[in-house]
């Protein structure tokens, strides 16, 4: 029987069958057919390494075109601290960024000759093998959305036991300064060269640098990548922030050229997601509190606010985590304006604690009622916190098919929404028709980790791409 014989229909149930096995890159010479659906289902997904480039630049463009996501991963040098020494010396830094530009142009080169058909989105990971045995262990190295993929190799594996550069007291790991601030060597790019004067790159239109690489991109070199990209649409930005106020001046100044930079670039989607384990900086702990400069909630640069509300109003999605105050960006925003394309908007409020009072919580709610007026296709607005023992979201979501608009608080304690919140937001609903929901998240002791907060919460717009790896996050947020 040939297979051209076979009923469509049921061609089509072999071929999905198949293409679940593991191993069936062998069956596409079977017949075109075959070849087709195989190799879409290859292609689809890679995890490469540096010294993986030049087989992709083997891959044929049709081949090619199949790609939709890549996560690319470029290796450093291992460090072994002597004692005493957790340090990176000039000369490995000054290594560790050549290293990381050279893996970027050449990914950037092999990609080069990808067809600009479909989304494509780069992952890009930076680590060294001996991370994990010197800081801060419970961060993974696993490709974002995969949480079940295999690593690239056994040198990633996550060594369990007491960290080398801790100690204990209690059930708590107590963490060196050395430790957090082995996260902060920045990923730049020289300045020297014609490497941002090259060719640019039209296939990626995602990009994706997450948390979990143990260095932290530097805000210029993010717009640097984001400028050879012309047909990205989606950025997701993962930071860490300075447990200090005086060290967060100078990432500031770079931040605030990033957002900048995201006014002129044509993008439709911004996430950006700022962590700091709170632990480390909590006031009576015995961390890295002892410094004098040492903040639990972060002091948000002015400049940094305005050109990051200003970069939201060209977006369709956008998404800000704990770099700024809810009520620091409404501030920032000028009464002038309008978010014409504005679907999504999710930011994070401390003000929104157990013990901070109703009203100052429901003065915040009004605020971004009063700019939600000014968001014509607005869908979804949310509002939320979360630290150790307590998580709280407010939701406004517009009327969809049969639902009409509504308005929901979650969270682990109680509130009571005031008449003028409730008008505030029922005045931008159809037929100033608005239903208002009341839920108490359960268990709330059980709340350890931002992913747990993330997780409880429900949270309608996806705020950050590592968002499972956060729950494993010890010994807090």
């Amino acid at each position: 029987m040939k297979w051209s014989s076979i009923a469509a229909e049921v061609r089509a149930m072999i071929l999905g069958a198949l293409i679940k096995e593991q191993n069936i890159a062998h069956c596409a010479a079977v017949c075109r057919e075959w070849q087709a659906h195989i190799e879409k289902q290859t292609f689809h997904s890679l995890t490469l390494t540096v010294e993986d480039v030049p087989e992709l630049k083997k891959i044929s463009p049709r081949s090619l075109a199949h790609i939709r996501h890549i996560w690319f991963c470029i290796k450093l040098l291992e460090c072994h601290f002597p004692d005493g020494d957790s340090y990176e010396t000039e000369e490995m830094m000054e290594y560790n960024r050549k290293t990381v530009q050279v893996g970027v142009e050449s990914i950037f080169g092999a990609l080069l000759k990808r067809p600009i058909d479909g989304d494509l989105k780069l992952d890009l990971s930076v680590y060294s093998p001996s991370d994990s045995q010197h800081h801060l262990k419970y961060v993974r190295f696993e490709p974002a959305g995969f949480p079940n993929i295999s690593t690239i190799s056994q040198e990633l594996s996550r060594p369990s036991g007491p960290q080398p550069d801790s100690c204990r007291v209690g059930n708590s790991p107590v963490i060196s300064i050395e430790s957090v601030d082995q996260i902060f060597p920045d990923i730049s790019f020289s300045d020297n060269d014609h490497f941002w004067a090259r060719t640019q790159v039209p296939c990626v239109t995602h990009l994706s640098l997450r948390r979990q690489t143990r260095r932290r991109w530097d805000p210029v070199a993010v717009s640097q990548l984001i400028a050879r990209l012309p047909n990205l649409q989606n950025v997701c930005f993962e930071t860490w922030r300075e447990w200090s106020r005086w060290l967060q001046h100078c990432p500031d100044i770079r931040l605030e050229r990033l957002f900048k930079s995201l006014i002129s670039a044509d993008l439709k989607r911004v996430s950006i997601f700022e962590d700091l384990n709170e632990t480390y900086v909590s006031p009576g702990t015995a961390y890295i509190s002892a410094s004098p400069d040492a903040q639990v909630i972060r002091t948000a640069n002015t400049r940094v606010i305005g050109a990051l509300a200003k970069a939201s109003l060209t977006l369709e999605q956008f998404s800000a985590a704990f770099m700024v105050d809810a009520d620091r960006f409404w501030d920032a925003c000028r009464p002038d304006w309008t978010w014409r394309r504005l679907s999504s908007l999710s930011l994070t409020s401390r003000d929104l604690v157990p013990d901070a009072s109703p009203k100052r919580i429901n003065d915040l709610l009004h605020s971004a009622a009063q700019a939600a007026k000014r968001m014509p296709k607005l869908q979804t607005m949310e509002m939320w916190n979360g630290s150790p023992g307590y998580a709280s979201v407010f939701r406004y979501r517009s009327v969809k098919a049969r639902r009409p608009s509504d308005i929901t608080w979650r969270g682990s304690w109680e509130l009571t929404l005031e008449v003028r919140v409730v008008k505030a937001w029922g005045t931008i609903s159809v037929n100033d028709n608005i239903q208002v929901v009341n839920e108490m998240i359960p268990c709330s002791q059980f709340i350890r980790s931002h992913g747990d907060v993330i997780r409880v919460l429900q949270l309608e717009h996806p705020v950050a791409c590592s968002a499972w790896i956060l729950q494993g996050a010890a010994p807090s947020c």
